[in-house]
């Protein structure tokens, strides 16, 4: 696994994170319009409940993976941030953070630490490289 890949571990993992919450926020959704629509003591059509229920379970176990996932989040952030924060220049670390801890665009990176937009880009390809000697180094790749 490369630098860059490693680094992207945290977009990916956030990405997977906001779809999640999305779907649970749709299943809830389901399941308090069926639930409005029908209480469940004057449901006499048991499959009906029982599609409810199998709804509620599945937004529960959803809940779950969701905390989970970000359990998992965190653990990665602080472990890459301790790695980042091992690099020696400054504006290295700087600039990995702001990217892939914090999802800034480049034009964004480029305005907050006052450089030109080609710079930054170039002083990213020596961060990686020197972010990736600190992961062999660790053995993290």
């Amino acid at each position: 696994m490369t630098a860059k890949q490693y680094l992207k571990q945290i977009r990916k993992l956030d990405n997977l994170i906001a779809t999640k919450l999305e779907l649970l926020e749709k299943m809830r959704a389901m399941s308090t319009s069926v639930s409005q629509t029908f209480e469940p003591n004057k449901i006499k059509n048991k499959k009906l409940r029982n599609k409810t229920e199998d709804l509620i379970i599945k937004i529960v176990d959803l809940e779950r993976e969701i905390t989970d996932d970000i359990d998992r989040l965190v653990d990665l952030k602080r472990v890459i941030l301790q790695l980042i924060k091992k690099l020696e220049n400054k504006d290295h670390i700087r600039i990995l953070i702001k990217r892939y801890v914090l999802h800034k665009t480049w034009e964004q990176i480029a305005v907050e630490m006052k450089y030109s937009f080609r710079h930054v880009i170039r002083m990213h390809g020596h961060a990686l490289q020197e972010f990736e000697k600190i992961l062999r180094e660790e053995g993290e790749e």
